[in-house]
């Protein structure tokens, strides 16, 4: 597995701040490095995770700190944001790898999703602590609205699908997303307004989905799982759209597949307000609106 290595583009200015980053890197090239050592694997990937998650949330403490010690006017978002990795995600990677007994894929999933995640949030969020970037267009709605959405979705997942999923995210920001086919679905609201909603479902639940519709297994991405993508999309939406009035767009006016590439421009440039990230047993799906 390839560990993205450390370089000056990924320092914030506070020495403290960036000693702790570089540390986290050193930690997860070392956890790049633990099947080579089938024989103590299990007990070294123990030890690994539960070392990157304590000291990750050591140093959430010390940003936090040092964000309230210089009055950072975006404090209340980016701590947000570490509590939705240290609640959330990290809780649900670590059940994953719990339940497949500390699998290769599992750990690989693991450390993708940290890391990818971390190198985002150091990039956007944490440079412009320090004003290396400008402050991000990062807003969400509030908690208590995210939480009802996030439970609508399940609820719909578990209808058209058949699974039970749990929510690995409520700040989706492109982790976890390499092996993912996202359909993007444009419509017009009745007030002229556009609405874009992303579903972004990984392959291998595209696959295990196909083959329970189908009663049959099936092993690789044809047109008909591709159709199933988009089928699967506009059902969320549609069931969503009867539960909230501001998801209820009256007329779909585009459907396209779209790339992972894609799908990391529009986080970047136009982040949605509604950014979710949900798990189940057969792979990660994620869920996302503008509005």
């Amino acid at each position: 597995m390839t560990v993205l290595e450390w370089n000056d583009r990924l320092n914030i200015g506070v020495e403290l701040l960036d000693n702790a980053h570089k540390k986290l890197f050193s930690i997860m090239r070392r956890m790049a490095k633990l099947n080579e050592n089938p024989a103590n694997y299990k007990l070294l990937c123990q030890e690994g995770i539960k070392y990157f998650k304590n000291y990750t949330l050591q140093h959430f403490s010390e940003e936090e700190h040092y964000m309230q010690s210089i009055h950072y006017s975006r404090y209340e978002m980016h701590k947000r944001l570490h509590d939705n990795l240290r609640d959330k995600t990290l809780p649900v990677l670590e059940k994953e790898v719990l339940q497949t007994d500390y699998s290769v894929e599992s750990v690989q999933r693991f450390m993708g999703v940290c890391m990818a995640w971390l190198t985002q949030h150091i990039m956007s969020e944490d440079r412009a602590i320090t004003g290396r970037v400008p402050q991000p267009r990062l807003t969400s709605r509030p908690k208590d609205e995210t939480a009802a959405i996030s439970q609508a979705v399940m609820r719909i997942i578990q209808t058209i699908l058949g699974m039970d999923a749990e929510i690995a995210s409520e700040h989706y920001n492109g982790e976890n997303s390499e092996t993912m086919l996202f359909c993007r679905l444009t419509y017009q609201s009745e007030h002229r307004t556009l609405v874009r909603a992303y579903v972004g479902m990984e392959v291998r639940l595209i696959l295990a989905a196909v083959s329970e519709m189908m009663g049959m297994r099936v092993h690789k991405l044809d047109k008909i799982s591709l159709a199933a993508v988009a089928q699967i999309s506009k059902s969320i939406m549609k069931n969503l759209s009867e539960q909230f009035a501001y998801a209820d767009p009256c007329r779909l006016e585009k459907e396209n597949l779209i790339s992972y590439e894609i799908m990391m421009k529009t986080l970047q440039n136009h982040y949605p307000s509604i950014s979710l990230l949900f798990r189940m047993q057969a792979g990660y799906l994620v869920f996302c609106l503008q509005v």
